[in-house]
């Protein structure tokens, strides 16, 4: 008797699982690279890196620079994983997974980052022009943020906070040859993200580095509404 009726839970569980399931159908979403998609968001005096498009391809020249590419959405994306492809030719300048967390070892070949939902965003008179142009380009409030690291010296799926502002968590991201040439990017959200911008981004100036990267089939699982 009491395993007929936990036979007969387990069923309803799944029953109420499926149908959830049902309800938050994942679609793949590429994004599309093209200059008229982005917004070119550079941090006053340090040289930006320069970015330029190249059938369906982004590509990178960091010298001693930093900046990055902005896309707001127009609508919220609750997103479950993030998948892309990338190569670099040059040399980043880092040491090891320490340095990678301090303010001189703050570069990447290539930072993937969401910008989250939040209820609220406090108005800083005092924010830089850079970050008071990001803001203007958000549809939704974002205070945290989501920052994907290919080619990082931490471990895939190691987690450190941003050595410039706490609110930003660093993630080193899975990659692995595809055998044509490039690297294939794989990260699975603990849990899915309201995300309202996505920036993309190479950069050396910290570590004085110089090195090209190219980055295509940038993908999206995003839960349907």
């Amino acid at each position: 008797m009491h395993s007929l009726v936990l036979n007969s839970l387990i069923a309803i569980l799944l029953l109420a699982s499926d149908a959830g399931n049902a309800g938050q159908q994942r679609k793949q979403e590429t994004m599309v690279l093209q200059a008229d998609a982005f917004e070119h968001i550079q941090f006053g005096k340090i040289k930006p890196t320069k970015y330029r498009f190249d059938n369906g391809s982004l590509i990178a020249e960091v010298d001693d620079s930093a900046s990055f590419l902005m896309q707001a959405f127009d609508t919220v994306k609750t997103v479950a994983a993030v998948r892309f492809k990338w190569q670099t030719r040059g040399r980043l300048l880092l040491k090891n997974a320490a340095h990678e967390t301090r303010r001189d070892g703050d570069d990447a070949v290539f930072k993937l980052g969401m910008l989250l939902k939040t209820d609220i965003a406090l108005p800083n008179p005092f924010a830089p022009k850079w970050l008071k142009r990001v803001q203007a380009l958000l549809k939704f409030p974002s205070e945290t943020m989501l920052n994907l690291v290919a080619g990082a010296h931490h471990a895939a799926g190691e987690q450190w906070p941003g050595p410039y502002n706490s609110r930003v968590k660093m993630i080193a991201v899975k990659s692995a040859p595809d055998g044509q040439g490039w690297w294939q990017a794989s990260h699975q959200l603990e849990t899915p993200a309201e995300v309202v911008a996505v920036w993309l981004m190479a950069d050396g100036d910290n570590t004085h580095s110089t090195f090209t990267t190219r980055v295509k089939a940038v993908e999206l699982d995003v839960l349907a509404q």
